[in-house]
C-alpha cells in the first residue's frame, strides 16, 4: 500500500505484529526498508548492521541470488501497484552463523511503499535439510491464493557461462569428446577447446569432470 505515514511510522505499528509472530516459532524477524534500516530485529541473531546479504551468504550462492533479486524486481515492475504486497519471496541458501555455513529458509515480504521506499517483513529458519551440494532455491508466492509463480532459477554456472559455452558443457556433460561436439555444433575442434578452456578458467576447476558435478 501507499500512505501518507512515513515508512517509520508504519514500521512501528507492526513491532508488536512481530514480537508475537516470533514468540509462536523458532525463527527470527526482522522489519527493514530498502535501505538497509531495520526497525525490528529479533534479539538473539546479528546486530542489524551486520545484516547484510552481501556479507552473509555463501559466496558460491551469491552471484545466484544477486540474479534471483534482479528477476524478483522485474516482475514487481509487471504488477499493478495493489498487486505487489501480495507475494513472498522465499529463498533457501547457504548463510554464515557463528563462524560456519547453514542452510537457511529465507521469506519476505512487502508491507508498504513510499516514494522510492518500502517497508519489509523477514523470517529466517534452519532448512531441514543441510546438504552442502544442494543448490539455491526460491519460489515466489502468492499470500492470498498459495498460487506459485514459475520462476527458473540460473544457476552460478549458467551465469557465468556463455550460452555456447554452457552448450558445450551440456555436450560434454553426455559424454561427448571435442571432436564430436565440433561435428554436432559444425565449429572447429580450435574453437570447442578454446571454449572448454574458458568454461575451466571462469568456474576455477582443473578439468571439465570438475565443471559437470
Amino acid at each position: 500500500m501507499t500512505t501518507d505515514k512515513s515508512i517509520e511510522e508504519i514500521a512501528q505499528e507492526y513491532i508488536s505484529y512481530m514480537k508475537i509472530l516470533e514468540q509462536a516459532g523458532s525463527f527470527a524477524v526482522f522489519l527493514s526498508d530498502r535501505f538497509g534500516h531495520y526497525y525490528y530485529v529479533t534479539e538473539y541473531i546479528e546486530p542489524p548492521q551486520e545484516l547484510n546479504i552481501e556479507n552473509l551468504v555463501h559466496p558460491d550462492d551469491l552471484e545466484v541470488v544477486r540474479r534471483i533479486d534482479k528477476k524478483v524486481w522485474e516482475f514487481l515492475d509487471t504488477l499493478p501497484e495493489e498487486e505487489k504486497l501480495a507475494y513472498k519471496y522465499i529463498y533457501e541458501m547457504r548463510v554464515l552463523d557463528r563462524g560456519k555455513y547453514v542452510r537457511m529458509i529465507y521469506q519476505t515480504r512487502l508491507l508498504a511503499f513510499k516514494d522510492d521506499n518500502f517497508l519489509a517483513m523477514g523470517m529466517i529458519d534452519l532448512a531441514p535439510e543441510q546438504s552442502a551440494n544442494t543448490s539455491v532455491r526460491f519460489q515466489i508466492k502468492n499470500c492470498l491464493t498459495d498460487e506459485v509463480v514459475p520462476f527458473t532459477i540460473e544457476t552460478a554456472t549458467d551465469v557465468l557461462l556463455t550460452p555456447r559455452e554452457r552448450e558445450i558443457l551440456a555436450l560434454a556433460k553426455e559424454g561427448m569428446f571435442s571432436k564430436e561436439i565440433s561435428e554436432k555444433l559444425n565449429i572447429s575442434i580450435h574453437t570447442v577447446n578454446r571454449h572448454r578452456q574458458n568454461i575451466l578458467e571462469k568456474l576455477q576447476v582443473d578439468n571439465i569432470i570438475e565443471a559437470i558435478r
